[in-house]
């Protein structure tokens, strides 16, 4: 290295924004605040604090193992009969043969909502046991107790929160060149499900 080169600092590149640093900051700072804990406040003045959706698996260790239990449940569920997929070629974009997938079975997907076994609905729904899941059997009892707007709270409370995290979180995903596109998953679906597949964000409140 030449004498006049032993300080030459890196040069940022040409197309490297001005403002990457703060870019970057103010992305994670929103990514944190989705991950992070919601505050609902019950009309008597006390709050009660809602975990990120269960997917994200950000839950306390006790309520963790819960949502692990009942996914372990949902492989349970009645499912639609398993589809049989063909032998299928894979051409790359010049139209040459690259493979040749043999053929395969796709399990069923899960019958509902709402979600049953044995012919029978679960009881109670799908959406409180994910609810009382993340809260604990403790937090969703008072959240039952409680009242927002004269309204007695329920598992549709949490919800609310998590659809709208969703959406921003599928939103942020959308804008960012280097995500895969996912979104949460909100179904009963377990990691074999989903392989292959984007989960689609919520599209009522409930």
């Amino acid at each position: 290295m030449s004498e006049s080169g032993k300080n030459d600092k890196p040069k940022d590149l040409p197309t490297k924004s001005p403002t990457a640093a703060a870019e970057a900051r103010e992305q994670a700072q929103s990514y944190d605040s989705l991950f992070s804990p919601t505050l609902l406040t019950f009309d008597d003045g006390s709050v009660i604090s809602i975990p990120p959706h269960p997917s994200l698996r950000m839950l306390d260790d006790d309520a963790l193992e819960a949502w692990d239990a009942l996914q372990f449940e949902a492989e349970t569920y009645d499912r639609h009969p398993d589809e049989d997929v063909s032998e299928q070629n894979v051409y790359d974009a010049n139209g040459n043969l690259v493979t040749t997938l043999p053929p395969t079975t796709r399990k069923g997907d899960l019958i509902g909502p709402p979600y049953r076994k044995g012919g029978v609905p679960i009881s109670p729904p799908w959406e409180v046991r994910t609810a009382q899941a993340a809260l604990g059997e403790k937090e969703y009892e008072r959240l039952r107790n409680g009242k927002f707007d004269g309204q007695r709270g329920g598992a549709r409370h949490v919800w609310k929160v998590w659809n709208k995290q969703g959406f921003e979180l599928a939103e942020r995903r959308a804008a960012d060149p280097k995500s895969n596109g996912g979104s949460v998953d909100l179904a009963p679906v377990s990691e074999t499900d989903r392989a292959g597949s984007a989960p689609l964000p919520p599209t009522t409140d409930s």
